[in-house]
């Protein structure tokens, strides 16, 4: 059993599991719901590096809409079947990502994988996903505990200013 932070938060993996949901997202939204290859609706999301690397884990440039069959089957270019294919595809294509990727292979993470960092991951994601689809996603508990930290938070900052 997962343990809680605290009462209104879950546990540290819920969280990740979250992100992850939101992020998959957010990455189909940026593609505007269409394979980056083909153009087909309800494309993947596929991580560019690896999620492993929790440095890029959670980045928009780290993802890239596909359907299934350029994501897992295509021979020629699949990022998991034939990885030279894709990036010859991918620098050709969408070079700003190829880019990107080439600086951004093995990052180091620097910092503290704690339920703080997830929530903050949760709240800059939020804006790429509609806020009933959030809430089924996170929860309405959560939600709302979301909000009034983040309202706490700017509260916080202007009397600090």
């Amino acid at each position: 059993m997962r343990k809680r932070t605290n009462k209104h938060c879950p546990s540290k993996g819920r969280l990740r599991d979250f992100a992850d949901r939101l992020w998959s997202l957010a990455v189909r939204h940026d593609w505007a719901d269409r394979c980056a290859v083909c153009g087909s609706s309800r494309p993947e999301a596929h991580h560019m590096t690896p999620r492993t690397y929790e440095a890029t884990r959670f980045e928009l440039n780290n993802g890239i809409g596909l359907c299934f069959t350029h994501h897992y089957s295509a021979k020629e270019m699949a990022p998991h079947m034939n990885a030279a294919g894709w990036m010859a595809w991918l620098t050709v294509h969408h070079p700003g990502r190829a880019e990107w990727y080439m600086d951004h292979r093995r990052p180091i993470f620097i910092g503290t994988k704690n339920a703080a960092y997830y929530c903050d991951v949760i709240r800059r994601l939020q804006q790429y996903v509609e806020p009933l689809e959030f809430e089924r996603i996170c929860g309405i508990k959560f939600t709302a505990w979301l909000a009034e930290t983040n309202s706490q938070e700017s509260t916080n900052d202007t009397t600090e200013a």
